[in-house]
């Protein structure tokens, strides 16, 4: 009996371990069946998290607040213009440029980054740091930005005004009906290193040669940057001329040049051959002849140009050191920087950049006798020196050496068609030699070189480097460019090359459109140029083409193409009106991995048959759809748990809107407010609340308090 009590208690206690067992083996599943769903939740349900977004909105704002809000003199330091510039900036782009807040940005912001980077030339992690913004959300603004100021190019380029025959300007009075003057500028960028050579300067530095045009108070009327840094001052005014957003030149009017530009219509150059810059008139050097005289005043006149580019390289910090951003972004932010320029000068009575500017700035333009025509030279400065008065010291003074060298001119020697062969032959072998080849041609000391060449062909030509040889190089490269302009220009179409005759091959419409604004190219027409194929080997490979030069009016229609194009292929791609359940799924079967045999498919099909329900693409769609409906209404239940806080965020997206619809709130009070509310919930709550027309009355009561 004992042994049998202590069996059937041995049992007992194994019948309740495995209860045991079994209960904890249940805990664990529901345990873990519970954790699985809280993680899918989690996964599959969308928690706004309105406390983080509100904390990070206001320290986003405070750091903007710092930057812009707190005074001028920090204002002007960051930014470049003070408070009340910067709000009324902000109020044209958003009115006139187009430009919006986002839920996480305000316009105030998206400006304040924009300026920034160009006013200190900041990149863009830097500026991703200090806003506390993806460096995807600041490269986005900041192109919205640029975008949005090129298209205020109508307020802000000056429309030039002649000067007045009664002017009491001690500078402009002697220059009736002048708009201003105009000049080219080198603006360093970086290029890939195969376009390096054609935007090589002078000196050897990579930029592009911007042109401006400003009036006598250093606004600009007119830009066109993109031009390569190796081409002259005077083709770049000559492609501003004629293109059809170009430079415009009211008849009976002109703008001063320097003598990198040709005395013609329209533009009045300095005599060349006297002195002209204007430290040489310090220290008592008066002038001593008409000649000196002139050019005494016109440098004082032209040098508002020269004003104006050192204030703009001083203002913004992108213009002077190279950009890291694409040359064509870079040429938008150039326009953008005139554009702002201007702006500023508009809206600010004091500007103390300008007043560290000083009040010249001296030219790096050299008067020599090497320049480069862009058009028919005229007598129009001739003319004018008969009007124009002079002091009675000087009048009394001879100008009989100046006219001397004014007259003097040395006897042109006629090149032979042999003497021309032998001399691009040479440059042919020196080129090839490689000893002194550089970029857009040769470097110094080649001519040299060239005239003991043509020594040994030509013993009896005593042909010298310079001026023989030196001009003749000229000439021939100059119709050569003119030549290699049509064939292979990028604004040309039409011209084509004829090897066997040596000449420019055109129908007769496109040699008249052509002529009309290129004079220069008539002689061409009928005329043959035999070395045109062996400069090209020379000079065709660096030859500036100005592809990426661009006026404002070029790229907002750019922009607006680009747009339109956009618009036409969403608009082609829209599937918005697509029903999917009018596609027939009949056809579409399941792949299996081995063929099953025809009896158990007939067993199978006889079994769905047999239910009366069987699965068809209606029934799959059908329950695809339920479980859809629900899986939504679980989402919409599992978001009322916080819904207060959905309610607090919508409030806080839409309170830009509704404060932009305040009428009589100016730009400083629906910052502040955009600020402030976001704070305190309740109170947001109670201004939605309130009747339209209190919220006015309700915000600046709001504001006063804080």
């Amino acid at each position: 009996m004992v042994r049998l009590y202590l069996r059937r208690d041995a049992e007992r206690r194994k019948r309740l371990l495995a209860m045991f067992k079994f209960y904890m083996e249940i805990c664990h599943a529901v345990s873990s069946f519970l954790t699985l769903l809280s993680a899918a939740s989690t996964l599959c349900t969308y928690r706004p998290r309105v406390r983080s977004y509100a904390l990070d909105f206001a320290t986003n704002r405070e750091y903007v607040r710092r930057l812009v809000y707190d005074n001028d003199i920090s204002c002007i330091s960051q930014i470049r213009m003070n408070r009340v510039t910067f709000l009324k900036l902000c109020e044209m782009l958003e009115s006139i440029g187009g430009l919006k807040s986002t839920k996480n940005m305000l316009v105030d912001e998206q400006v304040a980054i924009f300026l920034h980077i160009i006013a200190h030339h900041v990149k863009n992690r830097v500026i991703s740091l200090n806003f506390r913004r993806s460096g995807e959300s600041i490269s986005r603004h900041f192109h919205n930005v640029l975008a949005a100021v090129l298209k205020l190019q109508e307020h802000l380029f000056r429309k030039p005004e002649p000067i007045p025959t009664n002017s009491t300007d001690n500078q402009w009075k002697w220059f009736k009906n002048c708009l201003g003057a105009l000049d080219g500028t080198y603006i360093r960028v970086k290029v890939p290193s195969a376009d390096k050579p054609r935007y090589r300067t002078r000196k050897g530095n990579i930029a592009t040669n911007m042109l401006g045009v400003c009036t006598p108070d250093m606004q600009f009327v007119f830009v066109l940057p993109g031009w390569e840094g190796s081409v002259a001052d005077g083709r770049v005014l000559r492609d501003a001329l004629r293109r059809r957003n170009g430079l415009k030149v009211p008849n009976g009017c002109y703008y001063l040049v320097d003598a990198g530009y040709t005395n013609c219509e329209g533009f009045l150059a300095p005599y060349r051959g006297q002195r002209y810059h204007l430290n040489e008139w310090r220290q008592g050097h008066d002038p001593s002849s008409h000649e000196e005289f002139f050019n005494m005043k016109h440098a004082a006149a032209r040098n508002v140009i020269e004003r104006c580019f050192g204030l703009l390289k001083m203002r913004w910090g992108i213009l002077r050191s190279p950009s890291f951003y694409p040359i064509r972004i870079h040429n938008r932010i150039i326009i953008a920087c005139c554009l702002l320029h201007n702006f500023i000068r508009r809206e600010m009575s004091f500007d103390p950049i300008e007043m560290d500017l000083g009040e010249y700035v001296e030219t790096n333009i050299a008067v020599d006798e090497d320049f480069i025509s862009t058009i028919d030279p005229t007598d129009v400065w001739g003319l004018l020196l008969g009007f124009f008065p002079l002091p009675v010291q000087v009048k009394t003074m001879s100008t009989s050496s100046a006219r001397a060298s004014q007259s003097s001119k040395g006897t042109k020697r006629k090149w032979n068609h042999r003497e021309d062969v032998a001399l691009v032959t040479a440059l042919i072998d020196l080129h090839n030699i490689g000893k002194y080849n550089a970029d857009t041609g040769f470097r110094g000391g080649y001519l040299i070189e060239l005239e003991n060449m043509l020594a040994t062909k030509l013993p009896d030509a005593n042909l010298k480097a310079k001026p023989h040889i030196e001009s003749r190089i000229k000439t021939l490269k100059k119709e050569w460019a003119i030549i290699y302009d049509m064939v292979q220009g990028t604004h040309t179409s039409g011209f084509g090359w004829d090897d066997q005759r040596n000449m420019v091959v055109a129908d007769d419409p496109v040699w008249e459109a052509y002529i009309q604004s290129h004079k220069e190219a008539a002689p061409f027409r009928r005329k043959s140029f035999p070395f045109f194929n062996e400069l090209s080997i020379i000079y065709a490979r660096d030859r500036a083409i100005g592809k990426d030069a661009q006026t404002a009016a070029d790229i907002l229609e750019e922009m607006q193409d680009c747009n339109d194009t956009i618009n036409e292929e969403i608009e082609g791609e829209n599937l918005a009106g697509y029903n999917f359940e009018d596609e027939d799924f009949s056809n579409i079967q399941p792949q299996t991995s081995a063929p099953r045999s025809d009896t158990t498919s007939t067993r199978k099909r006889k079994r769905l048959n047999e239910t009366g329900d069987p699965i068809t693409s209606e029934s799959i769609i059908a329950a695809a759809t339920i479980l859809g409906e629900n899986i939504k209404e679980a989402g919409i239940e599992f978001s009322k748990s916080v819904g207060a806080e959905v309610n607090i965020q919508q409030k806080a997206q839409e309170l830009d809107g509704i404060l932009s619809q305040v009428e009589g709130l100016t730009a400083m009070e629906r910052v502040l407010a955009s600020i402030k509310l976001p704070e305190s919930p309740t109170l947001m709550f109670v201004f939605f609340s309130i009747d339209p027309d209190r919220r006015l009355e309700w915000l600046r009561t709001f504001l006063a308090d804080r």
